[in-house]
């Protein structure tokens, strides 16, 4: 059986637009250098290890007390306007369930924020299993998450799938044994990620182009 493990935030979701922009308000009102660098540097990672490097590298940055908001934020915000879905996520969803792929998510966002966002967006039918950032101790991009992903799905990674967006987490598929397929959403692929990704994508429809031909 063919067997594919999705990140969420990026991939699925349009949530690290939005990401994005709530985090540059919030730098403007409290008027901080927007610390994009750092931001990015965290893209993928899980709450635990994102607070850690904060924590290492700007020890004067309130990033607990600015996430938390940033999460009321976003949460608030995506209740009023709904789930901002990906171009071609539930066709490709259903497409693979139609043909009986197995399919898993693994995401470094917390199980309660990311039942919240499948649930938003009626996702939760596609997925055999989820697996979420503080379900695992090492994030990306370590491979815990996507070894994880393939041992619930009883499959090879070599022969499994993982679409990615960000560098941390194509580091984890690949580190994984997996065949990475990246589509980029908010940082365009390095020329190490491309060495590292079987392919690079434009989009969630070419993702399903390539795989239910």
């Amino acid at each position: 059986m063919n067997s594919i493990v999705f990140d969420m935030d990026g991939v699925l979701f349009a949530t690290e637009a939005l990401s994005d922009r709530l985090w540059k308000e919030m730098m403007a009102e409290a008027n901080m250098p927007e610390m994009v660098t750092a931001l990015q540097q965290c893209r993928g990672r899980n709450r635990t290890d994102t607070r850690a490097f904060f924590a290492k590298n700007y020890p004067d940055f309130p990033y607990v007390d600015m996430e938390t908001e940033k999460r009321r934020r976003m949460l608030t915000e995506l209740d009023k306007h709904g789930m901002p879905v990906m171009k071609g996520a539930e066709a490709l969803l259903q497409a693979l369930q139609a043909a009986n792929w197995q399919v898993a998510l693994a995401t470094s966002t917390s199980l309660k924020t990311t039942m919240h966002h499948l649930e938003l967006s009626g996702f939760v039918q596609y997925f055999d299993a989820i697996i979420t950032g503080d379900q695992i101790a090492h994030g990306k991009p370590h491979p815990e998450i996507y070894r994880t992903a393939c041992e619930k799905l009883q499959c090879c990674p070599a022969e499994t799938y993982a679409v990615e967006d960000s560098e941390n987490g194509v580091k984890s598929a690949y580190a994984a044994g997996m065949r990475v397929l990246m589509v980029p959403d908010q940082v365009a692929p390095t020329e190490e990620l491309r060495q590292m990704a079987e392919a690079v994508l434009p989009s969630l429809e070419a993702v399903q182009a390539l795989l239910l031909r």
